[in-house]
């Protein structure tokens, strides 16, 4: 079974960005979601036959760094999810209706964020107070396979 690697470039704030959440006696979580600009990178499919998810190694799998390669935070869990636009069209005659592929957006959202370096949250901010995404980050996502 194959390590899965998937690296998601040009990442801009995106959705809900938690500055903060906290309970009395549990893991301080943030909830942080961005849009990826930039086509997936899969370097390497999660491979192997019949895919297990108790094969998967835990811990911190996911890496979130600037635009200089600089480690920012490592994330435990995260999803990235694919949103395709269809047009409807239908055929002269035909009774289906057909999905013509127009566009699509890619989502990344992570939590159990633990920051690396605390000049993360001031990029993002900054960010949005100047009306222009121009923290622009890269997200490397690892699956390690047991051997």
């Amino acid at each position: 079974m194959a390590d899965g690697r998937y690296i998601f470039r040009d990442c801009v704030p995106d959705g809900v960005i938690d500055i903060v959440n906290v309970r009395t006696g549990d893991i301080v979580q943030r909830a942080w979601s961005f849009r990826v600009n930039a086509p997936v990178e899969l370097q390497s499919a999660l491979d192997g036959g019949t895919f297990q998810p108790n094969h998967i190694i835990r811990g911190y799998d996911g890496e979130l760094y600037d635009g200089d390669g600089n480690l920012l935070a490592e994330v435990n869990t995260f999803q990235a999810q694919i949103n395709p636009t269809n047009t409807d069209y239908q055929a002269a005659g035909n009774k289906q209706v057909w999905a013509i592929p127009q566009s699509y957006t890619v989502t990344l959202t992570f939590t159990e964020t633990v920051i690396k370096d605390a000049k993360i949250l001031k990029k993002v901010l900054d960010s949005l107070a100047k009306g222009a995404p121009d923290a622009r980050l890269n997200f490397m996502g690892v699956l390690h396979a047991h051997t």
